[in-house]
């Protein structure tokens, strides 16, 4: 069982991925998580993108359901651009959809995506709700439930919670300015430290038992300076207990959930 926390953007009919406040969005989930269990890049907006905006979906006739407008589609594997992988190998894949929609403002409520090949079967349920964000309302997902069959008997399963939505604004300023800003304030010193030394330091805010893979803390190291790590992994030890795997420049220190702020941490070589 892993638990993670990940920003996620759409953009450029991409799904863009990054670790919580890191500044950058990666091309993908499969380059940020790498050997992280079950994910999905289609639950946030690349099914709908591929049923509503791509042209290449067949519909059938809307009827009535429970109250709602149901729609079912298909999306071929020669035009899907979806695939399917596994620890067997990985084949394109067509889609079988079903989507509900609000009868009376026909918001999408409810999106069930089922993909069967031949190496594995996967049913994907994402539910959707309106939030606002700055001065507009949006139909947006609010949670989602990927479940996969493999061919070899296993079972996986992957449960993801949307919120905390807000807009991204960039901006960018050019000058041209040959002066000398002189040396950096004191206290400001973060350069890493010497190949192969350990880096000890005073935890700055508590990391909680509910924490996730991706979450940053802040160390204050020996000297003074302020360096940023990350929750690179964590397992359960017993029923309820977190084991969890920190990292900072490129050293590690497991320990046990929760750390309390003013715990004095020491990290060694990977």
């Amino acid at each position: 069982m892993d638990r993670l926390r990940l920003e996620v953007a759409y953009a450029g009919g991409e799904e863009l991925y990054a670790w919580p406040e890191s500044g950058a969005f990666e091309h993908s989930i499969e380059e940020l998580l790498p050997s992280h269990g079950l994910v999905s890049n289609g639950s946030y907006a690349i099914h709908i993108r591929t049923l509503f905006l791509r042209d290449v979906a067949r519909f059938g006739q809307p009827r009535t359901e429970d109250g709602r407008v149901r729609l079912d589609a298909t999306v071929p594997a020669a035009l899907s651009g979806f695939a399917l992988t596994t620890s067997a190998g990985s084949v394109p894949a067509g889609l079988d959809a079903t989507v509900w929609l609000n009868p009376s403002r026909l918001d999408l409520e409810r999106l069930e995506v089922r993909v069967s090949t031949r190496l594995a079967q996967s049913i994907e349920t994402t539910t959707y709700g309106r939030v606002r964000i700055g001065e507009v309302e949006f139909v947006v997902p609010e949670a989602s439930e990927l479940l996969l069959w493999g061919s070899d008997g296993t079972q996986l399963r992957n449960v993801s919670r949307f919120d905390r939505y807000h807009r991204y604004v960039g901006t960018a300023t050019i000058t041209y300015d040959t002066a000398d800003h002189g040396p950096a304030a004191p206290g400001t010193k973060t350069e890493p430290a010497r190949a192969g030394a350990k880096i000890a330091g005073v935890l700055d805010a508590p990391i909680p038992a509910g924490a996730a893979i991706g979450d940053p803390f802040t160390i204050t190291a020996e000297g003074g300076a302020k360096l940023t790590g990350r929750v690179a992994g964590m397992h359960r030890s017993g029923r309820s207990n977190w084991e969890i795997e920190l990292t900072l420049q490129g050293r590690v220190l497991r320990a046990r959930l929760p750390l309390a702020e003013g715990t004095r941490l020491t990290f060694g070589k990977m």
